[in-house]
């Protein structure tokens, strides 16, 4: 019974985990891996609210046949379920509010006032109106025009009611109803779109959801690569080498008991866990296998030997390292901190008590000995710490969430295509916070002091100031004087007594409500008690603003990397108590062994940082970092012990796992995995060069 007991352990932690339901925290969503704060809450209230899924499409040409392209194609989209077209380009209760408020929402032309005159302005408007063949719209509030509106360049020339691309043709969108919100149903409609448009090259399709559609697909076969390919190393290693297939079975198993109780603790724990903690949780969870690799190679399970002090001070130091990392307030690191330190201790517990009493036969393995030169560990420390030293001259880190994103090419540009094309491709989207609409008002007067020329659907709102002022100014005797002269004239040219009577009259101040801005086609919304108003801006003028506490980003990379600031001092802090602990709990393990377990903890550390003399340093690149530190403590503590041939095995096995584990993802595709792949090949390389290389002592035995 004990012998089947690892799988009946795994079998009871596998039911709790579908009984529990815990796994329904997982999610995809990024934002599910950054501290919690009012930003990132502001900007989960704000993708609730709004609809940000929208398909472009792009037809080149600007003939009739074109348009009638466009027209078939608009008509087969929209009948995709969950699609309709979206091109209203005249905002009719924008255009009404305009007019009504045209003299509060404009400045005075004061050299037009100054040389003002009054009979010749009516005559032209009097001409116009007998002379022209077509309706003629007379302004009543401003008939002088002397708030003319604002010249908006034309950006885009319009054609049949569409806008047209410069330089390309014909430019359509449709919006995506909210209840498509899985990849199952941005699948279907990617499918269905792309059986449209994939017929003709000269049609552009793109919307952002066709990068969750390619990007899972890309980086399924991505996976799946790499999960061959580690397979490949870890069968490779039991099967051939060491000849156990009852060990084999048995480790994975206790890696995915360990596994799966770290998952049930972290999702109870946190209403949110990104899968990205789980995926990287579980890879570093192979690290517990070094435990049970020490303990099989000195026959530990076989022949009952006393407790394996050497492992349990590398896994005591292991997970004090760990602990101290959780406590850094990123919720990225802190999860996966609480995972490895949770399925590392799980684990050891298994490979320590439970495997003894399982029992497994170590099998005698074929053994290379090499007579090559060593090196002396004084020489190794000297480049280390030298190197470590002139790292702080040239390390760089790289806070740009996007880079640790697979690279899609063809999306990239197409989505470069259409930011160019409507002018977005320097934009920087942004919310304004404020406890009610009146004070989003007087907030945006204080961002447009600093960007004046800033052009956003808010310059249409009028502030109690504005409306003051413009108010002051149509009691003044000089509007008044116009006013009359205005009647005066009119009836003298022709046009009935009252034509004009509501010229240059002072409006009610507008009521503004959630509504009705909302109609006007300004996004604003309401969350909790605030509201939150959306504008964009130039990225360049950014800095002008930023240092407004009522601007909140509206970018995930603006977030990620203003978290990443927020807690660089943490991990700076945390990660040196770390290490100075690792040093210290090295030391009085380790005693007169110090310097050369010391190595095998700063030469990967050195060659690990002069790798960042090539490539900035992304948060992953971090965090790998402290995972072979952690790996290399238990080497230290183990080869200051003895250094005798089943050491060496022991650790050159764990290393060949480590990179099935870490190693492997090198060959990925996507940044992220990639990164993490890079520096644990160079840990593993570094640790395996000590092995081969490092002078001990005199007294190194074999003992096979």
């Amino acid at each position: 019974m004990i012998k089947l007991s690892n799988f009946f352990i795994f079998s009871l932690a596998l039911l709790l985990l579908f009984l529990s339901n815990n796994y329904s925290n997982v999610t995809n969503n990024i934002l599910s891996i950054l501290p919690q704060s009012e930003n990132k809450e502001i900007l989960q209230a704000y993708e609730k609210y709004t609809n940000s899924k929208s398909i472009l499409l792009a037809i080149k040409g600007e003939d009739k046949k074109a348009f009638e392209k466009l027209k078939s194609i608009e008509e087969k989209i929209s009948s995709i379920d969950g699609l309709e077209v979206n091109n209203k380009l005249i905002n009719i209760d924008l255009v009404n509010y305009q007019r009504e408020y045209q003299l509060y929402l404009n400045q005075l032309d004061s050299k037009k006032i100054k040389n003002l005159e009054i009979n010749k302005e009516i005559k032209n408007i009097y001409n116009n109106l007998i002379n022209s063949f077509f309706p003629t719209i007379i302004n009543k509030n401003d008939p002088l025009n002397l708030f003319p509106k604002k010249e908006n360049k034309q950006t885009f020339k319009i054609k049949d009611q569409h806008l047209i691309l410069k330089d390309y043709g014909y430019f359509s969108s449709f919006k995506i109803n909210k209840k498509i919100n899985s990849l199952k149903e941005y699948t279907r409609v990617y499918n269905e779109i792309h059986q449209i448009t994939d017929k003709n090259e000269e049609i552009k399709a793109f919307g952002i959801i066709f990068y969750f559609v390619e990007n899972s697909q890309a980086i399924k076969s991505d996976v799946n690569k790499i999960i061959i390919l580690a397979l490949s190393i870890l069968l490779i290693l039991y099967l051939i080498i060491l000849r156990n297939i009852k060990l084999l079975l048995n480790t994975i198993t206790t890696l995915g008991t360990s596994s799966i109780i770290a998952t049930l603790i972290i999702t109870s724990l946190f209403d949110e866990v990104s899968i990205f903690v789980l995926v990287f949780g579980l890879s570093i969870s192979t690290v517990a296998i070094d435990y049970m690799f020490h303990h099989y190679i000195h026959d530990y399970y076989k022949n009952k030997k006393t407790f394996n002090k050497e492992v349990f001070f590398g896994f005591l130091t292991t997970i004090i390292a760990f602990i101290a990392i959780s406590f850094i307030s990123f919720t990225l690191i802190k999860q996966i901190a609480l995972f490895t330190t949770i399925s590392l201790t799980i684990s050891y517990l298994h490979f320590t008590f439970l495997y003894p009493k399982i029992e497994f036969e170590l099998k005698n393995t074929k053994s290379i000995s090499l007579n090559i030169f060593k090196i002396n560990t004084s020489y190794i420390l000297l480049f280390s710490i030298t190197v470590i030293l002139l790292s702080t001259t040239f390390i760089t880190f790289d806070f740009n969430l996007r880079n640790l994103d697979y690279k899609n090419k063809k999306l990239d540009n197409l989505d470069l295509f259409f930011k160019k094309h409507l002018n977005q491709n320097d934009k920087l989207n942004l919310l304004i916070k404020a406890d009610s609409i009146e004070n989003v008002i007087v907030n945006f007067q204080k961002i447009k002091k600093e960007i004046p020329l800033i052009q956003t659907s808010l310059n249409n709102l009028i502030s109690n100031k504005q409306y003051e002022k413009v108010n002051k100014l149509l009691d003044s005797s000089n509007f008044k004087e116009i006013k009359k002269s205005i009647e005066k004239e009119a009836t003298t040219i022709g046009f009935k007594k009252e034509f004009f009577k509501n010229s240059y009259e002072k409006k009610a101040l507008p009521k503004y409500t959630l509504e009705k801005l909302q109609n006007y086609g300004i996004n604003i919304f309401k969350y909790e008690d605030i509201y939150l108003a959306h504008f964009s801006i130039n990225k360049n003028d950014y800095k002008k603003i930023v240092h407004f506490k009522f601007v909140k980003p509206l970018s995930t990379k603006l977030l990620f990397e203003s978290s990443l600031k927020d807690v660089k001092n943490q991990i700076v802090t945390f990660g040196l108590v770390a290490l100075c602990f690792i040093i210290l709990m090295v030391l009085f393990i380790t005693k007169k062994r110090f310097l050369f377990s010391l190595s095998f903890i700063v030469f990967p550390l050195s060659l690990i940082l002069t790798y960042s003399y090539f490539v900035a340093f992304n948060i992953l690149h971090i965090f790998m970092m402290f995972i072979i530190l952690a790996i290399s403590i238990d080497y230290a503590i183990y080869s200051s012990k003895s250094l005798d041939l089943n050491t060496k095995k022991a650790i050159l096995y764990s290393l060949l796992s480590t990179f099935a584990g870490f190693g492997v993802l090198i060959f990925s595709n996507i940044n992220s995995l990639y990164s993490i792949g890079a520096i644990a090949t160079i840990g593993v390389i570094s640790i395996a060069f000590l092995l081969i290389f490092l002078r001990r002592s005199n007294n190194e035995h074999r003992n096979s």
